[in-house]
Formats: C-alpha cells, structure tokens, sequence
C-alpha cells in the first residue's frame, strides 16, 4: 500500500483496499540547539542510499530503482545508517496527486509571452518524483545594538544663471540637501520556523521560490507518509543549517533596525547581532521533482507538494523577444521623430 495525497490514507494500487492513517497534529516538538541530540535514528524499516553523482541522501520505505530522483544517476549504493542521525520528527504529507501535478506542469510550461509557440506541445514529462524533502527549522532570541548617521531633508534657496533668448538671466530654486547627525539604538524581536533546506540534490534558489510551505499543517512524523515514496536524509547537517538561518535573520534585523532609525534617510549602518534561546527541528515537506526535454536540452522545475506552486527552468523565444526589441526601438523612434516635428 501506498499512501494517496488525495484520500490521505494508505491505498493498495492493485485491489483499491483503502486504510485510514491517525493524524496526530500535536504541535512540532522545539529542541535546543545548544545540547542537539546524537542518538536519534530513523525507523530501522527505512534505508537510506547516497548519490554518487549529486551527493543526495535518499531514505525510502521500499525498495529504490536504483536511480536519483534529483539528478537520474544510477550511481546510487545503500549506506549504513549511524547512531548521530536525527530523526525528522514532523512532516506535512502530500497534498498534489501525481495526475494533479501533471496538470500543474502543463498550465505552468505554456505561460509567458516569451515562450516557444511549440512549447505547449509537450505533453510528456522525463520524470517527475515525488519527494519528501529534509528541512531545518530554527527559533531564536536576538538583541540588536545599532548605529548609523540619521539624515534630515531641508531646503535652502540657489541662485544660478540660465541663457534665455541670448540673454543671462538670474534665476533661484529650492534645492534639498540633508543634514546628518548620529544615531543609535537598540531592539529585541523573537524569530519562528526560519525554514532552511537540508539537502544538496535539490537547487536551493529554485525551492525558495515554491515557498511558502503553511506549516501550521505539519503532523508527527510516521512511516505511513513514506509509503510508496522517496524521503531525501538531510545532507546539510544542523550546525551547517543554523548557519544559512543566522545569516537569514541578520538580514532581517538589520532592515529592521534600518526602520528605527529616525530621520528622513540614513547611512552607515552598522549593527551587532547577539542570538539566544536557540531552538531547531528537524521536518520533512512535500516536493515533486520533474525535468522534461526541448529541443535535446533537460530542463528542470520543482512542484510544492502541499500548495501546488510551480517554479523551474523554461526555454524562451528569441524571435520574440527579437520583434519586442524591434517594436520597441520603432515606437521610441516615432516619439522622437513627432518631437522635433511638432516643436
């Protein structure tokens, strides 16, 4: 039996017998991250094998082809599973059917002005797999001490000389200028569920983009979900992941503190960020993984398995995009040509 994104229950595919799954929706377990468990491992039923082309992890309930659903290497080989593994305790199952999916891939590849006219023809996908994707999710306390220059706008009066009609006339305007004076402060802001992918075979750019997973959704992690499908084991492991969500939050309260600062502009901002109360889980979220072919070149795209949103690679028209240029170029040239006319 394999489990249905659209009866979200296990389904037998050759005789239809259905079984319900107990969805436990307890709140995700926070952990700190200064004393991270060593001991956990995944349930002794899962294995787990390792891409030797891409260097993806792949955990599965049954047994695997053989091939990497992320980049279609065959170098795939099992790997002995440690007693430093951390178990994923939380995953949100799939929601997009695999038909569902198709039909997400075929709206997505036809939209965009740009776009080969015969790119609507393709109605065939290389592949399409779907995985559940490992995921860190970091909590944190920061306290921010900041200083920057605080810029104030005033107005002062010019005087400058134009030549009007063979003539130098003087003539004043209202410039702005800015008055900087020194600023400092400090605040404290609490983060939630910065979400940090965990494996190396799936592209990081292009997964930010399916975001957001609704997390609120996530259910205790049992081995039901993984029937009939792929898990990747993270590959970033927690400290590597903690590293990629600080430099997130950074960014965050530096725009933050960047909005305290009075004033009407600023510059020179610098800020000191100290991190407390460091809380992380480990969580598995639903992603197809699909590539197709035009024209003998593979291009890839990613579906969330729960939202349904759809980002990837696409082939685009130069001709089009040639005959915009052009359009484009002529309508300037006609502005320009009705200006000196007219004038």
């Amino acid at each position: 039996m394999r489990f249905n994104p659209e009866t979200r229950g296990l389904l037998c595919d050759h005789c239809g017998s259905k079984r319900i799954i107990a969805y436990d929706n307890r709140q995700a377990e926070e952990r700190d991250l200064e004393s991270a468990p060593v001991t956990k491992v995944h349930d002794p039923g899962i294995q787990t094998f390792q891409c030797g082309s891409c260097g993806a992890m792949i955990s599965t309930g049954r047994n695997i082809t053989g091939e990497c659903p992320f980049c279609g290497s065959e170098f795939v080989k099992e790997l002995q599973q440690g007693d430093d593994i951390i178990s994923p305790t939380h995953v949100i199952p799939f929601g997009v059917s695999p038909y569902r999916a198709k039909e997400l891939f075929r709206t997505w590849v036809g939209k965009g002005y740009f776009r080969p006219n015969d790119l609507m023809k393709i109605k065939r996908l290389d592949k399409i797999k779907g995985i559940y994707a490992p995921f860190w999710t970091y909590d944190c306390s920061t306290h921010a001490d900041w200083a920057a220059e605080s810029g104030y706008y005033y107005w002062e009066t010019e005087t400058y000389t134009a030549y009007v009609n063979g003539k130098h006339v003087t003539r004043t305007r209202q410039v702005r200028k800015t008055r900087w004076v020194p600023s400092r402060g400090q605040r404290d802001d609490r983060f939630d569920d910065i979400l940090v992918l965990a494996s190396r075979g799936i592209n990081e750019d292009m997964a930010e983009k399916v975001y957001p997973f609704h997390l609120d959704a996530l259910v205790t992690y049992k081995p039901e979900f993984l029937s009939g499908w792929m898990a990747e084991e993270y590959s970033i492991g927690i400290h590597e992941g903690w590293g990629k969500a600080m430099s997130k939050v950074k960014m965050m309260v530096r725009q933050r503190c960047g909005g305290d600062v009075p004033g009407d502009t600023y510059r020179s901002l610098n800020v000191r960020t100290t991190f407390s109360d460091r809380k992380y889980k480990h969580i598995l979220l639903p992603i197809w993984s699909a590539s197709y072919h035009y024209r003998k070149k593979l291009y890839h795209f990613l579906i969330n398995g729960q939202t349904g949103e759809v980002q990837g690679e696409k082939p685009i028209s130069w001709i089009k995009i040639a005959i915009a240029v052009a359009a484009g170029l002529a309508a300037a040239g006609l502005v320009l040509f009705l200006y000196l006319n007219l004038s």
